[in-house]
């Protein structure tokens, strides 16, 4: 596998094909219900920015890593760990698109309405797509432990301890989701709290931390860069909940004010409950959690997130978090300057 280090997206893609080939080729007694979730996960695993592969990597090489061809096949299983995040988020979630696409759980849904099957095409398509993100997560775990073998246990340590925070994150998320209206002004804690393990833990913390174990760092780097990932993670994140009610669907790939309508309790939602007028709280919890709001009433919602100062708030936090970052990772690496570009990237984005 010879990567070239000016092309880290295309290197990690040859590498997430790969292991989906492995994937395809054990699963293959299984006949077409292999081929059904090779499909899918195939097509799970494209349009992305591999933002976490590339931060990995971008670590790895500040770090004065060698052995790049086991760190880019670490990023491509950090990839297909996203992979199966995303289709379990989805299902969670109750999502009908991603990246501009149909959800995995409807396109499985859609193959069993058009074969006419018997059975509840719902619950045939949220079925295919668990499983289908067990595979990609079994994939990911093979390619960490194949790169682990070239790049050390500490590796492994760290993928596993992800992908169970991050776990525990979406349970978290779910508990959050679940809480009553009225309690949203006290929130506050518990969805800071969704923020640090759900997403931080993989989209910055942890892939910064196996970039510079996989360079063979010391644990002090090691420890310094797991603590800049965490406010560069919130900040990625938070950048996510004010393009879900300011983006544009052909950008982002999903409509705007999806996250309001899966009932997701944010910072927006939370400051606009605590800060905002009675109306405006009216407005927003009027549509939260309702998958039927559209028009008006969503207009209204996303009026009052803006008016309630609820945006303004948010940006502000996205500032202060990836001010932190910055200054943290200039403090941990000599040259930090690839690794403060995707920062820039990851909070300047608008997809």
């Amino acid at each position: 596998m010879d990567h070239q280090p000016d092309d880290p997206r295309a290197a990690i893609a040859a590498d997430v094909d790969r292991l989906l080939a492995w994937a395809r080729a054990a699963m293959a007694p299984a006949g077409p219900a292999a081929a059904d979730l090779a499909e899918r996960l195939a097509a799970s695993s494209e349009g992305g920015k591999a933002f976490r592969g590339r931060l990995l990597l971008a670590a790895f090489e500040a770090c004065g890593g060698t052995e790049r061809e086991s760190a880019v096949l670490l990023a491509a299983a950090l990839e297909l760990f996203q992979t199966a995040a995303l289709i379990h988020d989805d299902v969670l979630d109750g999502s009908d698109t991603r990246r501009g696409r149909p959800a995995a759980h409807r396109e499985f849904e859609s193959g069993h309405r058009r074969a006419g099957w018997h059975g509840d095409a719902e619950a045939y398509g949220r079925a295919g797509a668990i499983l289908a993100g067990d595979v990609a997560l079994v994939a990911a775990q093979r390619g960490a432990t194949l790169a682990a073998r070239r790049a050390g246990d500490g590796v492994a340590d760290l993928f596993d301890e992800m992908a169970v925070l991050c776990t525990a994150g979406q349970h978290l998320d779910m508990r959050v989701a679940a809480s009553p209206l009225a309690s949203l002004p006290a929130l506050e804690d518990d969805i800071r709290a969704t923020m640090r393990a759900k997403t931080s833990s993989y989209t910055a913390e942890f892939p910064l931390a196996m970039g510079a174990a996989a360079a063979g760092a010391d644990e002090a780097t090691i420890r310094a860069l797991r603590a800049a990932g965490v406010p560069l993670g919130i900040a990625f994140q938070l950048r996510d909940d004010v393009l879900g009610v300011t983006g544009s669907p052909d950008v982002t790939g999903k409509p705007v004010g999806d996250d309001l309508r899966e009932g997701k309790r944010t910072l927006l939602v939370w400051h606009a409950a605590a800060h905002g007028t009675a109306a405006q709280r009216d407005a927003v919890t009027a549509v939260l959690g309702t998958s039927a709001a559209h028009g008006r009433a969503l207009e209204d919602a996303l009026l009052a997130l803006e008016e309630s100062g609820a945006l303004a708030f948010v940006e502000a936090e996205i500032e202060q978090h990836a001010a932190l970052a910055r200054a943290a990772l200039d403090s941990a690496l000599d040259d930090a300057g690839a690794v403060l570009a995707l920062v820039d990237a990851a909070i300047d984005r608008s997809a």
